[in-house]
């Protein structure tokens, strides 16, 4: 999980442990969030590792959904359409059941209770995730790198990060279990 978002909300991954165990045996339906950004390749992840894949652009497309991604892309033109299609709302319940949401850079400036450096006018969040998060921490896209991060969880300990216009997590709640860390210097624009 590059972009920062290296966390797991610990009453999330209980909900979650519930909702897989009520899953075993049947076929995983993840929802991918599918206004704008990276869609097509978590679909594709999803489709590889045996779950049904469904992509989300209406409210009634949550029916039946046992998870949830919000993929990278755009944070501010996934909140205007979303709101104004009437899937955040519906989001908004999806996560407050506590139901799994994962949210990959854009995805989870979206997750986060609280954001920095939004847009003139900011932007609707969905919220659940108990985090500060700032919006294009490392720089622009000029700024991108690559980078291996510690990450004890995982098997051989390590992760390669690509951090694009990434946001960083500035504050985690008691709720939240950070995963990895990198030390960076906020980018002056952020």
């Amino acid at each position: 999980r590059a972009c920062g978002a290296m966390v797991r909300d610990r009453v999330a991954g209980e909900r979650a442990r519930a909702g897989a165990e009520r899953a075993c045996g049947a076929m995983v339906r993840v929802g991918v969030l599918a206004i704008q950004g990276a869609v097509e390749e978590h679909v594709l992840a999803l489709r590889e590792v045996g779950a049904e894949a469904v992509e989300v652009r209406r409210p009634e497309h949550f029916d039946g959904l046992d998870a949830m991604i919000l993929p990278g892309g755009e944070s501010t033109t996934m909140a205007i359409v979303g709101e104004r299609s009437g899937v955040f709302p519906r989001l908004r319940d999806f996560v407050a059941q506590g139901r799994p949401v994962w949210g990959t850079c854009a995805g989870m400036i979206l997750l986060s209770d609280h954001a920095m450096n939004l847009k003139r006018g900011g932007q609707s969040l969905v919220g659940g995730m108990d985090t500060h998060v700032c919006r294009n921490f490392f720089g622009s896209q000029v700024q991108s790198f690559e980078g291996a991060l510690s990450v004890p969880v995982l098997e051989g300990g390590s992760f390669s990060a690509v951090f694009i216009r990434a946001p960083a997590i500035l504050r985690a709640g008691p709720s939240v279990e950070v995963l990895a860390r990198v030390r960076a210097a906020p980018h002056r624009s952020a």
